[in-house]
């Protein structure tokens, strides 16, 4: 059947795609959470228009203030990324809006009220991109003619566009010269990025050598960058075993070309190999036999590094005392007959915080116009420091001998000032437009990192600077042009816009913490902002008093939410738990109260009940301080609370995890009996630790034992249930290698798999009836616990389901989530079912947020909540 057979059925589908359009955009969603707590990056003025401020957060997109920062609204409609680390607007056109987000550029013509992305803006294509500690003010728009704009990229470049965002023009780009020897360049790491990852490639013995004349395998390389911490040559055999060679930092150097040949010695039996497959291991050879080996992995670790570990490879080989067309060597000169060959560049399989090829340029962080004289431009880039135009970008010159340059502004009342935030070093200001530079610093605490520096647009001796110091923050003044400095550390803060750590707001006053964006208020130069982490601040009086300003700014990360006498409860990845009592119109927080050693961390799933006649809420809980997993207790409604981790493992597990390190995700507590209580950490045993999986309690999760029979695979998200019609009955979703769907009808004394046909199962649910679902790229539900399947209807939108709840009265009422996971923040999508999963429609609406992972139905309020970043609420 086709529409061109059946012209009426065309008619027919576009009226029900106008229904279902006009239903979703009928869907409106309330914002429900609560403002800070979260890190901001980005801020501008509107340049005319008194009282309207733009910031951006790092996952929750853009906000807009229309009252001097007393309120935010999220503005989010059409961006492309959830983390904004650039707003600039045109002073020529003010209602149009730059935004430079992790996934691309957006441009708004009002006012942010709605955002289009910017063609070939994403990181596959030119990376017109903001992205973290990256960018500071990347995005700068001429003032004469908004059809010009310029974008300091994260790797090294500089576009410019003339017909406002419609095509790009590369203006700058640094130079790096080329290696004499052919070969393969690979990165591990980055500016402020951890230094892990490899690769792997198959191998193939030579022909041209006997088994008994192989002495080794080796390389040719040369490390150009930071010696790694931890670095392994991994062989599989086609005998099946693994092997790993010692540790090779000590022969990373960095330095020239040279060879290294690794004899059997310097291998021995994989221990995390070993650990899985005991058995084989204990029939395998102590060492390789070079004949069998067929791939190798080459890896590297080092933590985090503010400079990458850069090692060029031109080819792999077996060493060899002599070859079958009668070439000979020695022992300690073999022959190297090539295994693999590296010297075209082309780029093996890779994993992890690795890039391959010639290296490209550390980010332009700030790029700034001279407000009187357009052609005149200025650049912070990591590399070569600071750089300067006086043709409008056509031709770059170094400027200064400043090494270390973030920020730079030009003073508008004096056209030949400029200043600039040096990190370290501090601020540098030149008064002849760049040929001359001189430190103007005094009064700045040395330990302090300047990010960023401006200037009031009347007065050019009014200048102002913002500090780092890891969490903490300084704002510096000066009134004589730099010649000397005032410091203010503290803000006044706003309980009720941003009501966590309520004991650190006791005292009135508390810490600026890791400011990253300065913005002045053209029309008013006495009003200030800031965009900094946890709470952003606004001043009225030049930068000498400042207060709070995150009301409505939700970018808090949600694990949970609950439902429980009229209260309603959140858990969230950063903020702890809170409760609101009225609806989501004011929250209070429970814990932590302060930031607090082993408490202050990830919060995830939450479970509220009365016990003995009190309300118990339980968390999942993983500290930032501390490398294990744990649950937070309160048996008295979040009066008190304490945490209990007797029995869990005392560290993170690393293999087979979701996220790099297991975390305590899952939660779920038998409906029969409150005491019986399972916690699930992802990850495998290793290096002869237990790992994680299915962990349970009998005294209500204040001593745990791990389960002495586990699911198939370890390593999961969210999916952990028990089912209300068999206490015995517990259902485990596992996710990739051996993922799918176990069941255990004996309480985990033995595990079943009972779902294959997807191996990531990010979530499940179980209904007061046991009606099963399990949630992936698709919805299946089974009636008999898991024994038949029976697909529901696809949903609009491909992706991962993740958030999902059903109507407890009505079983032909779902709502289910479309998650995607990167990419455009357009994506996904949230969907009602109200004949049990037959059609579906799309109720996304105007959430600001597209694709949360947790969704609740209040059957109290008839409300349906979302949260994953930011919390919002939609009457059902």
């Amino acid at each position: 059947m086709t529409y061109r057979a059946f012209p009426w059925l065309r008619s027919m589908c576009a009226l029900l795609l106008l229904a279902t359009s006009l239903q979703a955009a009928d869907a409106n969603w309330e914002p429900a959470g609560w403002g800070g707590g979260g890190f901001f990056y980005s801020a501008a003025f509107h340049p005319t228009r008194d009282g309207v401020i733009y910031m951006g957060g790092d996952v929750n997109g853009a906000y807009r203030s229309d009252d001097h920062g007393k309120s935010w609204k999220i503005i989010n409609n059409g961006i492309s990324g959830y983390g904004v680390f650039t707003i600039a607007v045109d002073p020529s056109s003010p209602e149009t809006v730059w935004a430079a987000t992790d996934e691309g550029l957006s441009k708004s013509t009002d006012a942010g009220e709605s955002w289009k992305t910017i063609a070939k803006s994403a990181k596959k294509d030119l990376r017109l991109t903001g992205e973290k500690n990256k960018s500071i003010h990347n995005v700068a728009v001429d003032p004469t003619n908004g059809k010009i704009v310029y974008i300091g990229t994260p790797h090294g470049k500089i576009y410019k566009t003339t017909d406002g965002g419609e095509t790009w023009a590369q203006i700058y780009q640094r130079a790096y010269a080329a290696d004499p020897v052919a070969s393969t360049r690979l990165q591990f790491g980055g500016s402020s990025d951890a230094i892990f990852g490899g690769f792997w490639m198959p191998v193939k013995f030579p022909a041209t050598v006997d088994a008994s004349d192989a002495t080794g395998f080796g390389f040719s390389y040369k490390n150009d960058g930071a010696q790694p911490r931890d670095i392994f040559l991994n062989v599989r055999t086609s005998t099946g075993f693994q092997y790993r060679s010692r540790n090779l930092h000590d022969d990373f150097a960095p330095g020239d070309w040279r060879d290294l040949v690794l004899s059997a010695k310097d291998f021995a039996i994989d221990p995390e190999w070993k650990s899985k497959n005991a058995d084989k291991a204990a029939a395998a050879l102590a060492t390789p036999e070079w004949a069998t080996v067929n791939r190798f992995d080459f890896a590297c670790v080092a933590g985090f590094e503010s400079k990458p570990a850069v090692i060029r490879i031109s080819q792999f080989f077996f060493a060899a005392t002599k070859t079958t067309d009668g070439k000979t060597g020695t022992a300690e000169a073999p022959l190297k007959v090539t295994s693999n060959d590296l010297s075209s560049g082309k780029l093996p399989p890779m994993y992890g915080n690795i890039k391959a090829g010639e290296a490209v340029g550390g980010p332009i962080f700030t790029v700034a116009i001279s407000p009187k004289n357009p052609s005149i431009l200025a650049a912070a880039s990591s590399d070569e420091g600071l750089l300067m135009s006086t043709d409008a970008g056509a031709t770059w010159a170094v400027s200064g001998e400043m090494k270390k340059v973030a920020s730079v502004a030009f003073a508008t009342s004096d056209p030949n000032t400029l200043y600039a935030a040096c990190r370290k070093d501090h601020v540098f200001k030149s008064t002849d437009l760049g040929k001359t530079w001189v430190s103007a610093s005094k009064g700045i605490d040395a330990s302090n990192e300047v990010l960023d520096v401006a200037v009031n647009p009347a007065n050019a001796d009014d200048v102002y600077a913002m500090c780092s110091k890891e969490w903490n923050g300084m704002f510096y003044y000066s009134s004589d042009g730099g010649v000397s400095w005032k410091g203010v550390g503290t803000l006044k803060p706003d309980p009720i816009g941003n009501p966590t750590l309520p004991a650190q707001m006791a005292s009135g006053a508390v810490p600026i913490s890791a400011p990253r964006n300065l913005a002045i208020n053209p029309k008013n130069p006495a009003e200030l902002f800031i965009a900094a982490n946890w709470r952003s601040a606004i001043s009225n009086d030049a930068g000498r008093t400042w207060n709070e300003s995150s009301k409505g700014a939700d970018i808090s990360c949600v694990g949970d939410i609950r439902f429980h006498q009229g209260k309603v409860y959140a858990a969230n990845m950063d903020e702890g738990v809170l409760v609101s009592d009225d609806d989501g119109a004011n929250w209070k927080q429970l814990w932590p109260l302060n930031y607090e050693l082993g408490i202050s961390g990830h919060f995830w799933r939450l479970d509220i009940r009365d016990v003995n006649g009190a309300t118990r809420i339980i968390s999942a809980s993983s500290p930032w301080d501390r490398k294990y997993n744990q649950v937070v207790i309160s048996n008295d409604g979040g009066k008190t609370f304490k945490a209990y981790r007797e029995g869990l493992p005392d560290f993170l597990p690393t293999a087979n995890t979701m996220w790099g390190r297991g975390y305590a995700r899952a939660l779920a507590v038998d409906p029969n009996d409150p005491n019986v209580v399972y916690l699930g950490i992802d990850g495998d045993p290793s290096d002869g630790k237990q790992g994680g999986g299915v962990f349970k309690s009998t005294d209500g999760g204040q001593t745990w034992k791990q389960l002495e029979n586990q699911p198939g695979s370890r390593r999961m998200f969210f999916g952990l249930a028990v089912d209300p019609t068999d206490s015995k009955r517990i259902y485990w979703g596992a996710c990739g290698d051996k993922g799918g769907l176990y069941r255990t009808e004996d309480g985990g004394a033995s595990w079943e798999k009972v779902y294959s046909k997807d191996a990531w199962i990010f979530n499940l649910h179980v209904t007061h009836d046991g009606t099963l679902y399990v949630l992936s790229k698709n919805i299946e539900r089974s009636t008999d616990h898991g024994k038949t399947w029976k697909p529901l209807a696809k949903l609009p939108r491909d992706g991962t389901v993740v958030g999902f709840d059903a109507h407890p009265t009505d079983p032909n009422i779902l709502w289910a989530v479309v998650n995607y996971w990167s990419g455009d923040a357009q994506n996904g999508g949230i969907y009602k079912t109200t004949d049990g999963g037959k059609t579906w429609t799309d109720i996304t609406g105007n959430i600001p947020y597209r694709r949360p992972l947790v969704i609740r139905y209040n059957a109290d309020t008839n409300e349906l909540w979302a949260g994953f970043v930011g919390i919002y609420k939609l009457k059902q």
